[in-house]
């Protein structure tokens, strides 16, 4: 086997390529006419092939000559050439070769079989051979064309690459990068290109390339030599910033290739980082020191200097603003005495730039803000110049240039489209038309929302652009929206992918818009919202994909699942109780249905109580719910035990997406002992009331954006019981009650809560009110700071809380983000709330008042409330404050 020898990196730099023997177009070859065999004669596909072939032999170097020419030199051509009028050809023409032969098709296969002859060679003709699809006949002539080159040109094929020399990097890395392919000619300049592109890689301090003909080809061999290894990474002089927090930043491991640049790229990364926490004048450098055979230790070394904090940031040029009020608008601060609360409220919160601190990235984004603050105010012209940033000693002192402009209103608001015939509507939906100062926020939200309203009728590809006209005489800016519908568009399919337990039909039925239907905006934003208010799932995401035609959508319904059985502890505190101790198991997704299955318990000194319970939200796949409950409660108060069994039937229909009508039937058996004879008259008066039969209708609305965490919507229920009469039983009354929930985004990332609920209830005809179906307040649900049901009128004469036929509370709170990126909240509240009896009068100074605070924590665990709450009115024997907390866990 020959030695080609090795090629060096030196040899294929500068050696010049037609010194290593490269034939160039001066090679001149004749083509004659190929003959076609196919089962009807084929005149295109001849043409085709001969003229996809001669091009081909062109970009292999060759100079082709066409019969045309050869016939008019020599008067003529034979069809099958014999040997002699080859050389004949050949030595008139002065070709280095001579090309014939013949196309076939058949089978669904096109072959092409070619003969060369070249004169002055012992063998009168080589044969080449080639087969492809008669669809494809350019790859067939490529491929044609090649091997003919490699026969005329005497070039040689790549047969075999290999590289040898990776320990840590993958040699696929290094053969996805060159060009060389098994199968190619052999190409100097392509082999210096995969030098030259390996070395850019960063991993090899020497690379070389042997070639070695084999097996009738050329084994090309990269023979590379790697960088040491990464054994050890250490940061010294870092005194401000952990060694960890470092790290993470570094982009750096162990047991990579050192590499150079990275190193760079590294200290840059830990200047950047010092800057940004103040430290302006901290010094980076790194040192590289042998470890181990073929490895290295990479020692960061930190000169931190002083930290450097901001001073003043004073404006030049505002008229319009004080310095204050755009100094509002920033991230970044001064340093004052208020640094150390602003900094609490930063670390509470999860981020933010250090009070105090310049950091460039944040003062970038602060100058973006300030011409926005201008441009939603009237001044559309206004511009923000380069800070000038001076630092004195350890302080800095900031000057922000800035160009008002005059300030312009809001002038004639049109809308040019084709869809809505009533233009006064669109332009009522606007909220440019009701301002006097332009803004550049309110007419983006308007572009919005009348991007919404087309999209709605179906118009999902629905374009508005605003087109503004400054006048500056009249400091007037006229909008016209032009709006491009687009053509109308429909549901196609959707897709729900992420649901390993839900089935599909659990998730479909909450989605507003169905295959087949028209695209609806509004529809596709509701429906995200009724898929996390079930609770079953972490994460929601309905994309919109454009389909096969122009107004086909599909619907990407991407959903992250979580788990859905729960248990849940809670306790409180109470002198008559001691601790009680609640909890339930439930699950929410049952068999992956949506139906809900729970057992609940109340354990306490003086309370048990068992509940179970089962809802099908979907009978039947209609929108009508089924429920069933049962459970055993006894409670021993003071003066007696109330024993009660029961169980009852729900109902409910869907009577839009958000809005649900209820009704239901309860059977209650109730049994009062261990009653003292000196119990109060409404105690002993219910010891004769045992059976109680009701039936209950009400409706609930519920627009909130999450199950367990909301930061806007509302809750609302109302409903009616009436028990007695017809029904049967001991017990006689009418039941009404209202509760309502709203949630309001709020300053500074907060969500303000309201919540409150009112009820009445009367004795009915045939039978008696029972002490235990009256009102009662205090606890998490009603007012803390007192425990629960320690909200009731009392007995003049006992002193016992008998309950009351009226009652009203309200809940006031103000949720805020502690730890940001855990889900840690803190909320502070004021509750209200009292209870009244049927005689009893109302007066507000009987309002009973509390304040408090709070955690919650959508924990791994689960949802977590800890509360306390101090009573602003406590009454002589009651408790001055409560605490109360719940957990749950999910399984």
């Amino acid at each position: 086997m020959a030695r080609l020898g090795i090629i060096v990196v030196i040899f294929l730099l500068f050696v010049p390529l037609s010194v290593r023997g490269a034939i160039g177009p001066q090679e001149k070859v004749l083509v004659l006419p190929l003959k076609i065999y196919a089962p009807q004669p084929r005149l295109e596909l001849k043409k085709e092939l001969y003229d996809l072939l001669v091009q081909r032999l062109v970009g292999e170097g060759l100079q082709v000559i066409l019969p045309s020419r050869a016939q008019k030199v020599l008067g003529g051509l034979p069809e099958e050439p014999s040997l002699g009028q080859l050389k004949e050809i050949a030595e008139r023409l002065k070709v280095s070769a001579i090309v014939w032969g013949s196309a076939t098709e058949f089978a669904g296969r096109l072959s092409l079989d070619l003969k060369v002859f070249r004169p002055g060679y012992p063998l009168p003709a080589k044969a080449i051979y080639a087969v492809g699809d008669p669809a494809s006949p350019a790859d067939l002539a490529r491929r044609a064309a090649r091997d003919l080159a490699i026969v005329i040109l005497e070039r040689k094929k790549v047969a075999r690459i290999q590289i040898l020399g990776c320990q840590t990097l993958d040699p696929d890395a290094v053969r996805a990068i060159i060009k060389t392919r098994v199968g190619d000619i052999y190409d100097p300049k392509t082999i210096r290109d995969d030098i030259k592109n390996i070395f850019k890689m960063g991993y090899f301090d020497d690379v070389r390339v042997d070639v070695e003909e084999k097996d009738g080809g050329l084994l090309i061999t990269y023979i590379l030599k790697e960088k040491p290894t990464v054994r050890k990474i250490r940061i010294e002089g870092n005194k401000a910033i952990s060694d960890q927090k470092l790290m993470e930043i570094l982009g750096l491991k162990t047991h990579s290739v050192f590499n150079p640049k990275e190193i760079r790229e590294a200290e840059e990364k830990i200047r950047y980082v010092y800057r940004e926490k103040g430290y302006y004048d901290t010094k980076v450098s790194s040192e590289v020191r042998p470890s181990g055979p073929k490895g290295v230790e990479v020692v960061f070394k930190v000169k931190e200097g002083q930290k450097i904090y901001i001073k003043e940031i004073r404006f030049e040029g505002n008229r319009a603003f004080k310095d204050s009020e755009l100094k509002d608008i920033l991230e970044i601060s001064e340093k004052d005495w208020l640094t150390w609360l602003k900094k609490a409220k930063s670390i509470f919160t999860g981020g933010g730039v250090e009070p105090g601190v310049l950091a460039w990235g944040t003062l970038r984004r602060d100058l973006g803000k300030i011409v926005s603050f201008y441009h939603n105010h009237g001044y559309i012209d206004a511009r923000v110049g380069e800070p000038k940033v001076v630092q004195k000693g350890r302080w800095i002192y900031i000057t922000i240039p800035v160009e008002e402009g005059p300030q312009y209103g809001v002038g004639k608001v049109d809308i040019e489209e084709d869809l809505f015939k009533d233009k006064k509507f669109l332009l009522s939906q606007l909220s440019i038309t009701k301002e006097k100062v332009f803004s550049r926020e309110t007419l983006r939200r308007d572009v919005l929302k009348l991007t919404d309203l087309y999209a709605d009728k179906g118009y999902a590809y629905a374009e508005v652009e605003p087109e503004i006209k400054k006048d500056p005489k009249a400091l007037k800016v006229d909008v016209v929206f032009k709006v491009d519908k687009g053509p109308r568009v429909y549901i196609n399919r959707i897709e729900i992918t992420g649901n390993t337990r839900t089935r599909d039909k659990v998730i479909r039925r909450e989605l507003l818009v169905q295959e087949q239907e028209f695209f609806s905006a509004t529809a596709i934003r509701k429906s995200n919202n009724r898929l996390r208010r079930l609770g079953y799932f972490e994460d929601v995401s309905i994309s919109p994909e454009k389909g096969v035609r122009e107004n086909e959508m599909n619907l990407d319904v991407k959903v992250k699942e979580r788990p859905t059985g729960t248990f849940s502890i809670g306790a409180g505190y109470s002198s008559v109780d001691n601790v009680i101790v609640m909890g339930e198991i439930s699950q929410r997704n049952f068999l992956g249905k949506g139906q809900v299955l729970s057992f609940r318990g109340i354990l306490g000194g003086r309370t048990n109580r068992y509940t179970f319970s089962f809802t099908e939200p979907y009978f039947r796949d209609t929108h009508l719910s089924v429920g069933v409950d049962l459970y055993n409660w006894e409670r021993i108060y003071d003066d007696y035990t109330k024993d009660s069994t029961g169980g009852g039937l729900r109902f409910g229909y869907l009577l839009d997406p958000d809005t649900r009508l209820y009704w239901g039937y309860r059977f209650d058996n109730t049994t009062l002992k261990d009653v003292s004879p000196w119990a109060a008259w409404a105690i002993r008066e219910s010891l004769d009331i045992n059976i109680t039969s009701a039936v209950n209708v009400g409706i609930s609305r519920d627009t909130r954006n999450n199950f367990f965490d909301p930061t806007g919507g509302a809750l609302n229920s109302i409903s009616l019981e009436y028990a007695g009469g017809p029904l049967g039983g001991d017990s006689a009354f009418i039941k009404i009650q209202y509760t309502g929930s709203v949630y309001y985004p709020f300053i500074l990332g907060t969500t303000f809560h309201l919540r409150g609920g009112v009820g009445y209830i009367t004795e009915g005809s045939g039978g008696k009110l029972p002490i235990y179906e009256k009102f009662y307040l205090g606890g998490l649900e009603s007012v803390r700071g007192y425990r629960y049901w320690d909200i009731s009128p009392v007995d003049p004469i006992t002193g016992e809380r008998i309950g009351g036929e009226r009652m009203a509370f309200v809940q006031i709170e103000d949720i805020f983000p502690l730890v940001a990126n855990i889900g840690l909240k803190g909320v502070v509240f004021f509750d209200m709330g009292n209870v009244w009896g049927k005689d009893e009068g109302y007066n507000l100074s009987d309002i009973r008042q509390s304040v408090g605070f709070g955690i919650r924590w959508l924990s791994p665990m689960g949802p977590m409330r800890i509360e306390w709450g101090y009573n602003l009115n406590a009454k002589e024997g009651e408790d001055k404050s409560s605490w109360n907390f719940r957990i749950g866990g999910y399984f």
